[in-house]
């Protein structure tokens, strides 16, 4: 079963210009009804005046929220409602204070919402109203009209007057809001952006610099960041088409992307750079860019350790100042017996297994804490349980602040040849011969 369509949201201008229309016509009816009542008009009158002014304004209000272009049919009703009021005047022989009222509120109405040549236009639907109302009536002037109508006329045009100007104070009060809150919170992103640590930039749909935060100023040289440069000119060659594609793709779809690109910085240093490319929506684009050269760099320096952790023959174990095992090496597996997964996360205690009383642990582990450093040659167990000697020795690691943030254990089988030990046994019988 098909879900109904939902209700499209009813443009304000709509529900502004029902309520004028409704109210100002229901008013023009009493009006003009006292008016035709003095002048003693027939049934003819009386019917045109409940179908103009009472069944007109809703039957618009109706059309408008159902047309395909709301403010369009709105804008052009005005100018139906200037060539009914016309027709009214002209039909009644001019009465002058009725037929200004009539023409002032319909072009100022008009005025308002579509300027001058809103207005022209205006008077021009009126005077033709007027003129079908001479063609159909013939050609009278009466201006006078009674003080209880000129009164009436006078007070609705001040009230019709003093409401067009409210609902304009009231857009300007919204508007002079809107701009000031947009202004404070351009304001807000502005301090955001230049004091941020990331690289914040705003470029146009040819990749070219509309805005560069003060942190780019760091890597790049001012004439790179000028308005209107091309933004990837320092990026490496072989990157920098791949960079241009994603602008141009993110610019055509709104979807935001991320690239992976190498910039060249002032110093001709190769930064990494990481960039989040989102369109705006006015044409231009948001550039989100770290700079994760360091990071990669630590991070190679961290694989290159791990590889020559896994290198060494000394088997080596690292654990937390709470003693947790933070990582050990391939030798520590070989020797122990231990597999990675049953040292990992685990106290150092429960996979010590080694043969000495707890004082020594105890005695150990204060030698460490006041010297840093301790080394012997001590019994242990394997996990099999067999027993072996091992030279040891623990390293406490502190932070600048002198804080122990990690202990690292070194050890081997005591009485194994190990490969380095073969090589120089070698080494040595060859000098021999």
């Amino acid at each position: 079963m098909q879900a109904p369509a939902a209700r499209r949201p009813e443009p304000l201008i709509v529900r502004v210009n029902y309520a004028i229309r409704a109210g100002a016509f229901a008013y023009t009816c009493l009006t003009l009804g006292l008016h035709g009542y003095e002048r003693g008009f027939g049934p003819v009158f009386w019917g045109l005046l409940a179908l103009i002014f009472l069944v007109y304004p809703h039957l618009v209000y109706l059309y408008t929220r159902r047309a395909s272009r709301p403010k369009h049919a709105e804008l052009s009703a005005m100018y139906v409602d200037a060539a009914l009021l016309g027709a009214w005047a002209g039909g009644l022989g001019f009465p002058t204070w009725i037929a200004y009222p009539a023409l002032f509120s319909t072009s100022l109405n008009a005025i308002w919402m579509r300027g001058v040549q809103g207005g022209l236009f205006s008077m021009a639907a009126f005077s033709t109203g007027c003129a079908l109302a001479v063609a159909a009536t013939g050609l009278r002037y009466l201006p006078e009209t009674s003080d209880t109508v000129t009164a009436l006329c006078f007070f609705g045009s001040v009230v019709y007057t003093s409401a067009i100007g409210y609902v304009m104070y009231v857009q300007t009060r919204r508007l002079a809001a809107a701009r000031n809150a947009r202004r404070e919170s351009e304001e807000r992103y502005r301090i955001i952006a230049e004091n941020a640590a990331e690289l914040i930039a705003m470029v146009d749909g040819d990749g070219r610099w509309l805005y560069t935060s003060p942190s780019y100023g760091r890597i790049l040289n001012g004439a790179d960041l000028d308005q209107g440069v091309d933004a990837f000119r320092r990026v490496h060659p072989d990157d920098a088409d791949q960079a241009r594609v994603a602008v141009r793709r993110s610019a055509a779809t709104g979807e935001a992307r991320e690239i992976a690109l190498r910039l060249v910085d002032r110093e001709g240093r190769v930064r990494q750079i990481r960039t989040r490319v989102k369109a705006t929506g006015d044409g231009s684009l948001l550039l989100v860019s770290q700079d994760v050269t360091d990071v990669r760099e630590s991070e190679e320096r961290l694989l290159l350790a791990a590889h020559a952790l896994e290198g060494m023959t000394e088997a080596i174990l690292i654990t937390a100042a709470d003693g947790t095992v933070v990582t050990v090496n391939k030798a520590f597996c070989d020797i122990t017996g231990y597999t990675r997964a049953d040292a990992l996360g685990s106290p150092e205690t429960s996979i010590r297994n080694a043969l000495q009383p707890p004082e020594f642990y105890e005695e150990l582990a204060a030698i460490v804490q006041r010297d840093g450093y301790w080394s012997g040659t001590t019994w242990a167990r394997r996990k099999s349980g067999s027993v072996y000697r091992e030279w040891r020795s623990i390293r406490a690691v502190r932070d600048q602040s002198g804080k122990v943030t990690h202990y690292v254990v070194v050890f081997y089988e005591v009485g194994v040849a190990r490969p380095r030990e073969e090589g120089s046994q070698r080494q040595e019988g060859s000098l021999k011969a």
